[in-house]
């Protein structure tokens, strides 16, 4: 996929939990063209404006990789993106959004979230609808719930707020490297209309969706691996040296 035959590197940003735990269905589907690396998140701080500093740090330093932000990921690969645009071939934004996503739940609703609503795992039936699918079986639904026991309620909450209050249009706008959106059909999550904004302020966005619920990483791991491997060899062979900066800074 990259000169000289080696894989492509991917570095794969988890979604709300920050564990990247649940990544091991899709990792198992990737061919050997591509060199996957899970970037966790601290279970005990929610950092907000550190993390883009942590993750940026396990970037590969010299030669071509990509980035996979799914959901609450998004945005930061989207400011990553803006960062080193110079070796990067491609980003893969995974049910996610550039904006608050749940438009029952007002931005201003954010300071109504607190570690209290993670305190208790969430009821099987919430999982089911907004996570896992009604398909679901009943192990997937503990294992998402015993991941997600694993992070502090209150980071948990803080990046609920992040998600009710973020705006990355403008970096979805100038971010100079390819895009591919994978989002999920029977996502109740990030809705039909989320995508229909991603395209209206990139053209040139693809899109693939997969028949999945908002995990579609974790309960459709061969069609995302497909969707994405095609995309990023695509990407791979597009010259990067033309690929300027995102004009304005961040």
């Amino acid at each position: 996929m990259v000169p000289g035959n080696e894989p492509l590197r991917l570095l794969l940003l988890p979604g709300l939990d920050g564990t990247g735990a649940l990544f091991e269905p899709f990792l198992e589907a990737l061919s050997g063209d591509i060199a996957p690396k899970v970037v966790s998140y601290p279970a005990d701080r929610a950092l907000r404006d550190a993390l883009e500093e942590l993750v940026a740090e396990r970037l590969p330093a010299d030669g071509p990789y990509a980035l996979l932000g799914e959901s609450f990921s998004g945005p930061l690969a989207l400011r990553l993106a803006c960062r080193r645009p110079g070796e990067l071939v491609g980003v893969v934004l995974v049910a996610t959004f550039v904006t608050n996503p749940v438009w029952l739940v007002p931005s201003l609703a954010r300071h109504l979230v607190g570690p209290w609503l993670f305190r208790r795992r969430a009821p099987a039936f919430v999982s089911r609808r907004y996570l896992v699918g009604a398909g679901a079986t009943a192990a997937w639904i503990e294992r998402v719930a015993a991941n997600v026991a694993t992070v502090d309620p209150a980071v948990m909450a803080a990046r609920v707020r992040e998600v009710l209050s973020v705006d990355a249009r403008a970096l979805l706008q100038r971010c100079a490297a390819p895009l591919l959106y994978l989002g999920a059909a029977g996502d109740a999550l990030v809705p039909p209309r989320v995508l229909r904004e991603l395209r209206r302020l990139r053209p040139d966005l693809e899109s693939v969706t997969v028949d999945a619920p908002h995990l579609v990483l974790q309960l459709a791991p061969e069609a995302s691996a497909q969707a994405t491997e095609g995309f990023l060899r695509r990407a791979a062979a597009l010259p990067r040296s033309a690929a300027p900066g995102c004009p304005g800074g961040l």
